[in-house]
């Protein structure tokens, strides 16, 4: 059993007046539940695409997401940034606009570089999703550690707590650059543990299934 995510309720659900004071567009905006479910996941994901919002948070509305992203974004909440997903084209990829509004909602910039790409931290982001929104999910930078121990002191891209049987799960994202021979040193690194994984249908090798390990094929 991991530690419980807990965030602090205050910022977790922030005053519109304070948002709109910390992104200094001049804007104003009613911000609806949708969006503010949106945000909280944003808040813990630290990146969405206009795909994820569309099934997850905007999914009764007839255009889904792209006018209540276009509001947040011109009312200074979020940043729309392009993304290319092979097989897929091109996305939609949402952060928030600056640390001090990421950091009301209790959230992070997210840590893209030579290390981790955007369709990296895109596809733990959709990982969430497919396991069922656990309430405990959290990446890599919010593990304590006691729970990188818990791993082995390798530590996952994400980590939560599987529902059914309380046992602790290990998520991995392949933006489809590993080898397979990468592939078989993260999973010996969890042998013995439930290990979620997802990669985009256009992989350099592919992550083997078995009783311990679910693939996700992200599209």
């Amino acid at each position: 059993m991991l530690y419980p995510f807990i965030m602090d309720k205050k910022k977790a659900n922030p005053k519109t007046k304070k948002l709109l004071k910390l992104s200094a567009s001049g804007i104003k905006i009613r911000l609806l539940s949708a969006d503010r479910a949106f945000l909280r996941d944003l808040s813990r994901l630290q990146v969405l695409s206009d795909k994820l919002a569309n099934e997850n948070h905007y999914k009764h509305l007839k255009g889904g997401s792209a006018r209540p992203l276009g509001r947040l974004e011109q009312a200074g909440l979020i940043q729309k940034k392009k993304l290319f997903i092979p097989g897929c084209g091109m996305r939609n990829l949402y952060q928030f606009s600056n640390p001090k509004i990421a950091a009301a909602w209790g959230g992070k910039l997210p840590e893209i570089g030579a290390k981790r790409n955007a369709l990296h931290e895109l596809i733990t982001s959709d990982l969430y999703y497919q396991s069922g929104r656990p309430e405990d999910f959290r990446l890599a930078n919010r593990m304590t550690e006691e729970e990188i121990t818990t791993f082995g002191g390798h530590r996952p891209d994400a980590i939560f707590t599987d529902s059914e049987t309380g046992e602790a799960v290990a998520v991995e994202a392949d933006s489809g650059h590993y080898s397979q021979q990468q592939i078989r040193t993260k999973l010996s690194k969890w042998q013995g543990r439930k290990q979620v994984w997802g990669q985009p249908r256009s992989v350099s090798a592919h992550v083997p299934q078995g009783p311990e390990i679910i693939l996700h094929i992200i599209e």
